[in-house]
């Protein structure tokens, strides 16, 4: 932030008591350098923003038209303020010149006690030059975070976000027709529109093709306007390569849809423009009204996952947005609004494509639907990559065979993962404890046998066939547990416990 002359009137010139005799209005003006000078025609030596100090010995015993005269000039050389010591050649400022530097709008400065000036000059100019080191370093930290970033294969939209946490401001970017291409820090679009008029600076973003729109800086930031146009001009290099080089706001869209889901589900401050930006530029465009299902998948390669999803998105008629972060594929599919269980149609388009796509190794969590908003679409894919997880684990015991599950599906397991180690070995130890150490001292599966059971509503046919065992060897394995349990565990009433007590044993294994 640059020294305005207020600021120095208040803190490097107190010692003199100043006085503010004229050009009141003009205090905000940045001062650029103090320097004293006796000199009648000091004009032709200044270059503008300079704060004058003069004792007034250059117009010692000259007539009044002189002095205004002198004022004029350096008004013309474009001086912040004029500063007269009392004392050595004037005991009060001449009337004459309070008159012409109020006309001018030219601050007018008594300094009413005498303080050397090389004394105000060096704490002024001290100050000075801190603020625009300080100005620099930020320019060059900022500069070094966007090369960073480009090198990381992020398009203008991350871009933005990092100049916008230096400059603390919106940003919005317009091409060169006036249309808005970007913003960020704002809401929605006539947030952005709002913000771009309310907007003093502005940078031009050149590409390779000359230059290719700008960037303009919304209210809020405490930097002044010289300051903040300096941060801006130096921004735009970057965001012209990331425009030249990837030929699209955030780059290749599958790098822009990847950047998008990693920032949703690291739980990133994700606006709702950033999110409709974002999303565009990996060719997600959601209609109005429209629901989202987040899904969730591991596979062997991100190829077989990427067709499932195309292959389910256009069995819907609708987008996809998919992406791979940490070895996960994730996706975004859009579900029209009149769609009354967009979950199980989501599920059902994704069994029709299994039949023309391979599955082995393949695992598809389908997470609840949500409406396009960041915390939303955050919160279901957050949920959706804590089901793919417990799924995985899932798959050995009561998901053996299926490729396609649900989180709500997973509803149990997601609700104990969140809860302490402890309060889940109570749950174990209190129902089906005498499986579980049936099972390690004899190698059996009686616990995975329960959970198949009650999975498929204690049906016998279908239990024994999920488990691969004649309908015989089942009711022994079923009378075992019983007599082991020493309970009914078929019994309604204990489904829930049961449930729960099985996916706590095997989530902790």
């Amino acid at each position: 932030m640059s020294l305005t002359v207020r600021e120095l009137l208040r803190n490097q010139f107190f010692s003199a008591n100043p006085q503010v005799l004229a050009g009141k209005s003009q205090l905000g003006r940045t001062v650029r350098w103090v320097h004293s000078s006796e000199i009648y025609e000091i004009s032709p030596l200044l270059s503008g923003d300079e704060l004058l100090l003069t004792t007034g010995l250059g117009l010692s015993g000259v007539d009044p038209g002189t002095r205004r005269h002198y004022l004029r000039e350096v008004r013309e050389r474009n001086v912040a303020a004029v500063a007269i010591e009392l004392g050595r050649t004037f005991d009060a400022v001449p009337g004459d010149m309070i008159e012409e530097a109020a006309a001018l709008d030219l601050p007018l400065i008594a300094l009413r006690t005498v303080v050397p000036f090389i004394e105000l000059c060096q704490n002024a100019n001290t100050e000075i030059i801190s603020r625009e080191v300080s100005a620099l370093r930020t320019q060059n930290e900022l500069s070094r975070v966007l090369e960073a970033e480009l090198m990381a294969g992020n398009g203008v939209a991350r871009l933005l976000e990092r100049i916008s946490q230096a400059s603390g401001c919106p940003l919005i970017v317009t091409s060169g027709s006036g249309a808005l291409v970007a913003a960020h820090g704002v809401d929605d679009d006539r947030a952005a529109w709002a913000a771009a008029d309310a907007g003093t600076v502005t940078a031009t973003i050149h590409s390779r093709d000359g230059a290719w729109g700008t960037l303009t800086a919304g209210p809020g930031s405490t930097m002044d306007s010289p300051v903040l146009r300096a941060l801006l001009e130096r921004s735009t290099a970057s965001l012209g390569l990331a425009l030249t080089y990837s030929g699209s706001l955030a780059g290749r869209p599958q790098r822009a849809a990847a950047a998008l889901v990693s920032d949703l589900l690291d739980r990133n401050d994700v606006r709702q423009i950033d999110l409709t930006v974002r999303s565009a530029a990996a060719g997600f465009h959601p209609a109005p009204g429209n629901r989202v299902v987040a899904v969730a998948i591991d596979s062997p390669g991100s190829r077989i996952a990427t067709r499932l999803l195309d292959s389910a998105a256009k069995l819907l008629g609708q987008p996809c947005l998919r992406a791979e972060v940490h070895a996960s594929t994730f996706g975004l599919i859009a579900v029209p609004a009149p769609v009354v269980d967009p979950v199980g149609t989501a599920v059902d388009c994704f069994q029709e494509s299994l039949a023309s796509n391979i599955t082995d190794g393949v695992t598809v969590v389908v997470g609840d639907p949500c409406d396009f908003a960041p915390g939303d679409v955050g919160t279901a894919l957050h949920t959706a990559r804590s089901g793919l997880r417990l799924a995985m684990s899932a798959r050995r015991s009561w998901l053996s065979g299926r490729v396609v599950t649900t989180t709500r599906e997973l509803a149990p397991e997601l609700a104990l993962d969140r809860l302490p180690p402890d309060v889940r070995e109570r749950m174990v130890a209190t129902t089906i404890a005498p499986l579980v150490e049936w099972d390690r001292t004899h190698s059996s599966d009686l616990v995975r046998t329960l959970e198949v059971h009650l999975r498929h509503g204690c049906s016998a046919t279908s239990s024994a066939s999920a488990l691969h065992l004649g309908r015989q060897s089942l009711y022994q394995r079923l009378e075992r547990i019983r007599a082991l349990l020493g309970y009914d565990p078929g019994s309604p009433s204990m489904y829930g416990s049961l449930l729960l007590a099985l996916c706590a044993n095997r989530l902790a294994a």
